[in-house]
């Protein structure tokens, strides 16, 4: 007999209760498929865990597949003249085990914390400040509800091909990920990043400034924006990757360090008291400050949030003692993103602030309010769809208190900008990554593309619906 367990989403707004069976092998995966066919069950695909969402949450009644610890490992297959090496990997083996099984190498464009599994950075279409995840991927293989094992390559044709491309992306609706080919490419240790402030002031100069460190080359590892308040102090910083050994005398980049301990609980002290972030980062970066970082820290930069939620978690000591530094319980934050053409920068941003601006107090609770520039998608289940142009990003942060008047007001906050973007922003999509603060009918006419293209493919690999999510369900459920 199976016990329920009870879930509990990072982020400290979603939780269920639900039985959970686990798979560790590819024969485990669909000996469970079978089992919930026969039972007429509904199955909800569970990875790492480190959404902050709905998306693996069962809606009432449904089970729960840990697919977490589906064969983890990886092994060389392949070495490019540049030196490169493609890796096979299992669906369950995480960032982290990556960096320890081959420390000598580096994976493009990671999520920005160590803990997420391969496949499930695969399902959310991941990306940091550079690129998409996926764009390292060129295979995996695809179990299906329907008990088929699915081998998905770009050279491949007919369905194997539009499951290569419509995978990523598609949160587990299409069946479990594994044996998963990536691209690592050399890694020195040596090498530094250097994090440079290239704009701190007024928010009027922000995008400018954003644009430009965007494109420039320069700036390999990518570049961001943050504004706080509203339309208040802006910085953009720039990330590049120094050669080999050049290590700047400067302090090092906040968040990159191995302090994981120390800097959980000044992730709980920022949650606690918003306005510190502020503090902290305008004292970190004023105009033309530059600080350096090591790459894997750079690359996964919020591996101390993670470390805070586990410690909250886990309980005991570890818990009072970030209590005592003020840590909320699950410390609850609204957290969402939303995509947009870059072409549309200055209007989703400008909608945004307007709809702030009708939410007075608001500014007072946020975390973060991040900008972010990538080039064009080639994924048609990304959020964004397949793009020809490039797209943009902004994800806000609100620390709030679970079930008060904050959480309320956040998540009106949040809806109307969902709701209104259609005006300032035709373009603008929400992201499916984060939490998700909109209406069903508004998350279904924005992402339509996707729940035509998922339900297509449905019919080949899930006839019956077996697969689904709290997420899914108010997707594809028409």
């Amino acid at each position: 007999m199976v016990l329920p367990t009870r879930l509990e989403v990072i982020g400290g707004l979603y939780e269920a209760t639900a039985e959970v069976w686990s798979a560790k092998t590819k024969e485990e995966v669909l000996a469970a498929f079978s089992r919930a066919q026969s039972e007429g069950q509904k199955l909800t695909l569970a990875g790492a865990q480190r959404s902050f969402g709905e998306q693996y949450l069962p809606p009432h009644g449904g089970k729960v597949l840990d697919v977490s610890s589906l064969d983890r490992g990886a092994q060389i297959i392949e070495q490019e003249p540049d030196g490169s090496v493609w890796i096979r990997a299992g669906g369950g083996t995480t960032f982290r085990d990556l960096h320890e099984m081959f420390p000598s190498y580096r994976v493009s464009c990671p999520p920005t914390t160590d803990t997420i599994t391969l496949a499930g950075a695969l399902a959310a279409c991941t990306h940091n400040s550079a690129g998409y995840f996926a764009d390292a991927v060129r295979a995996f293989t695809l179990l299906t509800p329907r008990g088929q094992t699915l081998f998905c390559s770009e050279a491949s044709s007919g369905l194997e091909r539009e499951l290569f491309e419509h995978v990523p992306g598609s949160f587990g609706a299409l069946g479990v990920t594994t044996d998963i080919e990536i691209r690592l490419r050399p890694y020195d240790p040596n090498r530094w990043v250097m994090v440079q402030s290239v704009y701190a002031g007024p928010a009027s100069g922000c995008l400018d400034a954003l644009e430009r460190t965007r494109d420039d080359p320069r700036f390999s590892e990518g570049a961001g924006a943050v504004i706080y308040g509203v339309r208040g102090h802006s910085i953009v910083l720039g990330d590049e990757l120094l050669p080999a050994g050049d290590r700047p005398r400067v302090p090092q980049a906040l968040l990159t360090g191995e302090d994981l301990a120390f800097q959980s609980i000044t992730q709980s002290l920022v949650h606690r008291f918003p306005r510190l972030a502020e503090r902290i980062l305008t004292g970190a970066y004023p105009m033309g400050a530059g600080r350096f970082a090591p790459l894997y820290g750079f690359l996964f930069f919020q591996r101390s949030y993670d470390e805070a939620h586990r410690r909250m978690t886990r309980g005991g000591f570890d818990k009072a003692l970030l209590q005592v530094f003020g840590a909320r319980n699950r410390m609850p934050i609204c957290h969402m993103s939303w995509f947009f053409p870059r072409a549309e920068l200055r209007a989703f941003v400008e909608g945004y602030f307007s709809v702030l601006e009708r939410y007075p107090g608001l500014e007072k609770i946020v975390e973060q309010q991040d900008i972010v520039l990538l080039g064009p998608c080639r994924w048609p289940c990304h959020s964004m769809g397949r793009t020809e142009e490039p797209i943009g990003t902004l994800t806000a942060s609100f620390a709030v208190q679970r079930g008060a008047t904050s959480e309320k007001r956040v998540r009106e906050f949040m809806r109307e900008v969902t709701t209104r973007s259609a005006e300032f922003s035709p373009g603008a999509r929400v992201s499916l990554c984060k939490q998700i603060h909109a209406e069903g009918a508004t998350l279904r006419r924005m992402h339509r593309g996707f729940s035509e293209a998922v339900a297509r493919l449905r019919a080949h690999t899930d006839p019956s619906g077996l697969l689904t999510s709290r997420m899914l369900k108010v997707l594809l459920d028409t």
